[in-house]
């Protein structure tokens, strides 16, 4: 595969997980990403949050608490930037939800840098904006982190 099918086929493989990961559907999401990859948040979310998580499971147990109160991210992929090595992506992207207790709107920007091998992520770096999540989940959040 040449480098520009190689991308083209980076960005899907992006896109289906995205979207099953932004619909809970978990089982899915796994199928894209290797069961040690790495996940790493340079600003964190929340302060109890760690910095990187080793591990798919890992991730989809973080995920799926974080997730729990709302009927998911609903992800939407907004730009992307090409790079010399097509196993490497960066990607913005957001969300948009209703939290189901509160009724509160949550919606996130995210950018991405994740690295690929074959059709699973190995790694993947985000930035996000941690004031929508305290804005959208509140007091909620720090309960369910120090739980």
């Amino acid at each position: 595969m040449d480098s520009s099918a190689r991308r083209r086929h980076v960005r899907h493989l992006f896109e289906e997980m995205i979207t099953a990961f932004g619909q809970k559907d978990f089982p899915t999401f796994a199928r894209y990403v290797h069961e040690n990859a790495l996940f790493e948040w340079p600003y964190l979310p929340l302060k109890s949050f760690p910095h990187s998580l080793r591990g798919r499971d890992a991730f989809i147990d973080a995920a799926k608490a974080g997730m729990a109160n709302s009927d998911g991210y609903n992800h939407r992929v907004d730009q992307w930037y090409d790079q010399l090595d097509p196993d490497m992506l960066i990607v913005e992207y957001h969300s948009d939800s209703r939290l189901r207790q509160s009724g509160a709107r949550y919606a996130n920007r995210y950018l991405g840098i994740l690295r690929f091998s074959g059709d699973e992520v190995v790694y993947w770096k985000e930035y996000v904006n941690p004031l929508p999540i305290l804005e959208a989940y509140g007091e909620f959040v720090n309960e369910a982190v120090q739980a």
